[in-house]
């Protein structure tokens, strides 16, 4: 029973939160392009992680979802760049770096396997 609430926690955490943006709104401070980037960000990694979850993708598609990730973390750099946000240049910085890593781990992991076979 455990293991049902740790492995849909985090998608209904996903659906709350989604229902209280729509409901409260969003502020009128904040710029529609970061909400639509953010959007687009967490929607293919949350993407990622139900693929990874409850399929199993082929290392092509989980390298591409990778690479889609990274560029939409760039993406979001040079907008928050030229939106002079602090929080958000930081933000991608640190996603880019993290997934830049995890995709260099995942090729190396790919060629240990090819090279084992």
């Amino acid at each position: 029973m455990s293991n049902f609430f740790s492995k849909y926690s985090k998608y209904v955490i996903l659906l709350i939160f989604i229902f209280k943006i729509i409901y409260f709104g969003i502020p009128d401070y904040v710029k529609p392009v970061f909400v639509y980037e953010y959007l687009i960000f967490f929607g293919i990694a949350y993407f990622f992680a139900i693929l990874q979850d409850f399929f199993n993708p082929s290392e092509r598609t989980d390298i591409l979802l990778r690479v889609a990730i990274i560029i939409i973390s760039i993406v979001m750099f040079i907008t928050s760049i030229y939106y002079k946000a602090t929080f958000s240049v930081a933000f991608s910085v640190i996603m880019f770096v993290a997934i830049s890593f995890s995709l260099h781990l995942a090729i190396k992991h790919n060629k240990k396997n090819k090279q084992q076979d």
